[in-house]
């Protein structure tokens, strides 16, 4: 066995026993994972540079990441969120195959803008979920709507920190994965929903729902949704009028539209509203931290050149196979570490591959690792939320879906290059 494998064998005990026997955080068990393979490596050094490096890799996405969680969590408090959802009860309201496609996307929403799917079950999730309740669902099965929709939330673009994290690895920019990103998230996690919720609606409790938020309406009319109109304006002007419209960065999108959001709907204390936002997606920057740090140092001992060897000399068949097993298991663990240190190696043995297409389907299957225990992120907050105790309760329910999804990714690498083509990327 080489060096590099040895070291990488090292890194999963490591993971493993730092997150599921120690249970630290996943953010501090990369940290000290990454620490403890360089005190192994033989030369006697931390490589703090290396360490620092790593980690201020990521800061761009960081900063996305802060300023689109402000953005949502202000939306929240002044009442846009619960606005929108109640308007699109009384539109969709009419066809129940409608209304869960609208609240499917709903849902979506806060992971979309966020790249994070506790976001999406913690915002418009939380909002969501006692209507779907009313309208028939059992609990469970309102728990894995809502937890699949943020799964999906977290994949579909304009912000997929899965994507992010491999195409750091890979110095691959975030461009031109808008539209792959739509095509795969917002089709399956429409269909999951069907699936899930469909049969359990009743037309008489739905009447009741959409009678109530009827009577509910709001007083401030269009103008609640001007900051959510500025901030899309602001994302797709620069890609459909790249000549004569200035691309602000998605940092300053976001934080125009908090400043929007501020003067529209119920007074706010923005202060309070940004610290929630801030505490809320820390845990993730600290994981994204943690990740630049391990790819370093993977890249320092020779890991990821072995992993990449290993997945070469493999036929395709078997790669592919280890690829829909091993990345949602390790996403088990920790799906933006899973990204890192197996979607990069995977991401690098298949170059010849139309990377935007690979990179999509890699973020589709190991987002399915949100389901897996240990740790199953997304079931366990969704159960919170719900008042369920079992959080395998809701995982099971979604396994057929997620299998599926898997399959897809699988096609989706096999013919990367045709779909490329047909798509233009």
């Amino acid at each position: 066995m080489t060096t590099g494998l040895l070291f990488v064998l090292l890194m999963a005990i490591s993971l493993v026993v730092f997150i599921v026997v120690a249970k630290w955080p996943v953010s501090l068990s990369l940290v000290a994972t990454s620490i403890l393979i360089l005190l192994l490596a033989g030369d006697g050094g931390l490589h703090i540079d290396k360490l620092v490096e790593g980690m201020f890799g990521y800061l761009d996405v960081g900063i996305v990441l802060i300023a689109a969680m402000i953005f949502m969590k202000i939306l929240e408090a002044n009442g846009m969120l619960a606005e929108l959802t109640r308007r699109i009860i009384v539109t969709f309201g009419r066809s129940p195959l409608g209304l869960l496609v609208a609240l499917t996307v709903v849902v979506m929403f806060p992971g979309m803008i966020t790249g994070s799917c506790t976001a999406s079950v913690l915002g418009t999730g939380a909002i969501v979920a006692p209507i779907l309740v009313e309208m028939g669902l059992p609990l469970l099965v309102a728990g894995a709507f809502i937890s699949s929709a943020s799964v999906y939330g977290m994949i579909a673009p304009p912000v997929n920190v899965l994507v992010m994290t491999i195409g750091g690895g890979i110095d691959l920019p975030y461009i031109g994965f808008d539209l792959p990103l739509a095509l795969v998230s917002f089709p399956l996690a429409i269909l999951t929903s069907i699936y899930l919720g469909h049969r359990y609606v009743e037309k008489d409790k739905l009447a009741r729902v959409i009678e109530r938020s009827r009577a509910a309406g709001g007083e401030e009319g269009i103008v609640q949704y001007l900051p959510l109109l500025v901030v899309f304006i602001l994302m797709i002007g620069p890609k459909a009028f790249p000549q004569w419209f200035p691309d602000p960065r998605l940092p300053l999108t976001f934080l125009i539209g908090s400043a929007l959001a501020l003067y529209t709907g119920k007074r706010i204390k923005p202060l309070k509203a940004a610290l929630e936002g801030v505490n809320e997606i820390l845990p993730v920057i600290g994981i994204l931290f943690g990740v630049g740090m391990l790819i370093e140092v993977m890249t320092l001992t020779g890991m990821r050149g072995a992993i990449v060897v290993g997945a070469l000399s493999l036929p395709d068949v078997l790669m592919l196979a280890g690829l829909a097993l091993i990345l949602p298991i390790f996403g088990g663990v920790s799906v933006y570490g899973g990204a890192s240190v197996l979607g990069v190696p995977f991401a690098l043995a298949m170059l010849g591959q139309n990377q935007i297409i690979v990179l999509t389907a890699l973020s589709l299957i190991g987002a399915m690792g949100s389901y897996m225990p240990p740790v199953a992120l997304t079931p366990v907050v969704t159960a919170k939320l719900i008042g369920e105790p079992s959080y395998m309760k809701i995982a099971r329910l979604s396994l057929v879906p997620s299998i599926a999804a898997i399959l897809v990714g699988l096609m989706m690498i096999v013919f990367a290059n045709p779909i490329a083509h047909f798509l233009g990327v």
